[in-house]
């Protein structure tokens, strides 16, 4: 790497000698040159070897199985995808990916409100994009381990929640898939309520009911949770708003 760097700056250096007559410049471009391979030499890493894709994605492998913290979420989409496509019906890679691409969407959401209190709108907007695209990608891979059989209803579960998330609306599908992580996980009181919203939308009232009576047996009295089932309700015409 370093011959590479030297290299470069024998040609950028030579290519201003050649076209400058300025003996000053010839003596700026030529100390820049000295800066710039004295500086990678004692900072950057100029005895390490290329590492080729096969052994990068070994390590990164390596490092899921025993730190998976401290692995990049585009490492891991990386590593994954490259696994997926040796074996395409293998469903447990796509959850993976899906909830790398949470993390990443999770981030530029952050990214976005930190830009728009700074009052950078096209930062803002940029992030934006970049969150729904990876929450777009998330999703998609969440609906390709299901379709290649994986039946984990917590994956069920964060499927149907970034589909609430990103329409605001619990479509038939949607509905399902908390039916199915719910009846998995009872004490997920959220879950069963939302499937709830999905049956009402559906004009399934009395199943609704049911599965809101339940919910709410398992829901503590004075849990905060109880102000999200009045608001949801409200939201989607179940319930009357309070006159003031």
């Amino acid at each position: 790497m370093i011959w590479i760097l030297i290299v470069a700056v024998v040609f950028v250096a030579g290519g201003a000698w050649m076209i400058t007559r300025s003996m000053q410049t010839r003596a700026i471009v030529a100390a820049l040159g000295v800066v710039a391979v004295a500086t990678y030499w004692f900072v950057g890493r100029p005895g390490m070897a290329d590492e080729p894709l096969e052994s990068r994605l070994v390590r990164i492998e390596e490092q899921l199985k025993t730190n998976p913290g401290a692995v990049d979420a585009r490492a891991v989409i990386a590593v994954v995808e490259h696994k997926i496509r040796e074996r395409p019906d293998d469903s447990t890679g796509y959850v993976l990916v899906a909830r790398a691409y949470k993390s990443l969407g999770a981030e530029a959401q952050m990214k976005a409100m930190q830009f728009s209190q700074a009052g950078d709108e096209q930062g803002a907007g940029r992030e934006a994009a970049s969150a729904q695209t990876s929450m777009e990608n998330a999703e998609q891979a969440f609906v390709d381990y299901l379709k290649r059989g994986g039946d984990d209803p917590k994956a069920m579960g964060e499927l149907a929640d970034l589909r609430f998330t990103r329409t605001t609306d619990v479509d038939e599908f949607t509905a399902t898939l908390y039916q199915n992580a719910f009846a998995a996980n009872p004490d997920e009181v959220r879950l069963g309520f939302l499937a709830g919203i999905g049956l009402w939308k559906q004009g399934k009232k009395a199943e609704a009911e049911a599965l809101w009576a339940d919910v709410d047996k398992r829901t503590p009295p004075e849990a905060p949770i109880r102000n999200m089932y009045a608001a949801m309700r409200q939201m989607f015409g179940v319930d009357q708003p309070a006159t003031p």
